[in-house]
Formats: structure tokens, sequence, C-alpha cells
């Protein structure tokens, strides 16, 4: 959908949303929404809401509009108040200009979309530097794909490593985490050695961004793995990440990620 077709689609809504909001019958107790209005108004911020998420993906305004419908309704009479399709309404009027007078909003999320390539491999690792530029130049120069390492990208222009991550992390239809043992633990007393927190972090992301089904876990040995990775295909290893090259690339193969050459 081009970007002017995407603006007058939200000022559309808003204009529904307008008209809910005049109709809103007066009394000595306050304002109330018309009966007939109740169920088109609660179709009508659902569907804004999937329409948001489609346009930009993750977004404040989706969070907002959600927030204010939902706290509408906590009242004693239980039904949406005035002011809380007005929030709706001054939400949905700020994002129209926001992306009126920045339209490169809605071009950057095209443009994320379209750089996704089965080939783009994030590459998730933690401090031990040799396993993962020995994994990294097996996916480039043995499985023909395209490794993305987060430190040796540029900033982009982004403000916190978070931000970072997200960019080339949209990017990738696949994704591979290094645990290696870097961090000790004490648990109960008991000592253990786990991955770096990033490391976790990332791959959970992963998990929910792509499903476990597009996602690998290369655990040395002597790494602890939470259970709640149980269900992510892992490959262990005892000193070199080369001693599953074979099992790695069968893998990747039959989900989608490389051609049976």
């Amino acid at each position: 959908m081009e970007n002017e077709a995407i603006i007058a689609t939200l000022v559309d809504y808003k204009k529904r949303l307008e008209n809910i909001l005049a109709r809103y019958s007066h009394s000595s107790n306050g304002l109330y929404m018309a009966q007939d209005d109740m169920r088109p108004y609660r179709q009508i911020v659902n569907e804004l809401i999937d329409f948001l998420l489609d346009c930009l993906g993750d977004n404040r305004y989706s969070i907002e509009i959600a927030d204010q419908f939902n706290r509408g309704f906590r009242n004693y009479i239980g039904a949406p108040s005035y002011r809380s399709v007005e929030n709706i309404i001054a939400t949905l009027d700020a994002l129209i200009t926001r992306l009126t007078r920045n339209p490169e909003i809605l071009d950057r999320k095209k443009a994320s979309e379209q750089t996704i390539r089965k080939e783009n491999v994030f590459i998730i690792h933690g401090s031990d530097e040799a396993k993962w530029r020995e994994f990294k130049d097996i996916v480039k120069n043995q499985f023909r794909l395209n490794p993305i390492v987060l430190m040796d990208k540029p900033d982009a222009g982004c403000k916190t490593v978070t931000e970072k991550f997200e960019l080339y992390a949209q990017q990738c239809a696949y994704a591979i985490a290094v645990f290696t043992p870097d961090d000790e633990v004490t648990s109960s007393d008991v000592p253990y050695l786990q991955a770096r927190p990033n490391v976790i972090y990332e791959l959970g992301w992963f998990c929910g961004k792509l499903g476990r089904s597009s996602v690998m876990l290369l655990l040395r040995e002597g790494t602890s793995l939470f259970s709640d990775f149980g269900g992510i295909l892992q490959k262990r290893f005892s000193k070199n990440v080369a001693e599953k090259t074979d099992e790695i690339k069968r893998d990747l193969i039959a989900a989608g990620i490389m051609d049976d050459v």
C-alpha cells in the first residue's frame, strides 16, 4: 500500500471515531456512547491496531490506543468513556501528522521488509571471539550464506545497542546462537557457567520473532542451558564449532535456508 493510501485510511478511521464521539448522549449522570455504536467501536479499534501493526510493525501508537481503549471501560457503567475515545482520536491525529511530515517512517518499514533474505543468518555470540569468528567463516565460505554479526556492522544512526540489534535482526530469516561458558553464576551455593546475558536475550528475541523452527543453538560443552530453550534445535560441540559442520548444513537445508547442492 502506498504511503498516501495508508494516511488516507488512518484519516478515515479518525473520522469514524469522531462520528461515534459526536453521537454520545448527554445526561445529568454524564456522557454515554450510543448503544448502536458499541460493537462498531470495538471493531474499529481492533482493525486500527492491526492496521498500524501491519504498516509500522511494533509501535507506540498501537500500544497507546489499546491502553486508552481498555482504560475506557474501567468505570462503573462498563462502557467506553468519552475521554478514552477522545484520547484515541488525539493519538491517531498525532500519528497522521507525523506520517504526513515524515513519510520516510513508512519507507523504512518497507525497506526493512524488502531486505529480509533467506541467506541472511544472524550469528548470536558471547565473548569467545575465536568461536564465533570460526563459525562466521563457515557460514560465509562453506555454506555460501550471509552471516550477520552485530559488532561487525555500522551503527546506522542507532542510538542504543538494542536499536542496532533490532535493525539488523529484522533482516534475517534464521538465527544461530553460539553458547559458550562466558559467565560464572552461583545458585544455591552451586557455581555453574552460562552464556552472556545478551546472548540469552537475543536468542529469546529470535524465538519470539521467527519461531523456534528458525533458530539453532550451538552449545559448547560445559555451558549450562535454561530449560526454556529446551525446544530449540541444539548442537553440542567439544572444542570447535567445525565439529558439527555437516549436521548444521543438513538442518539449514531442511529449513529451506540453504539449497541442497
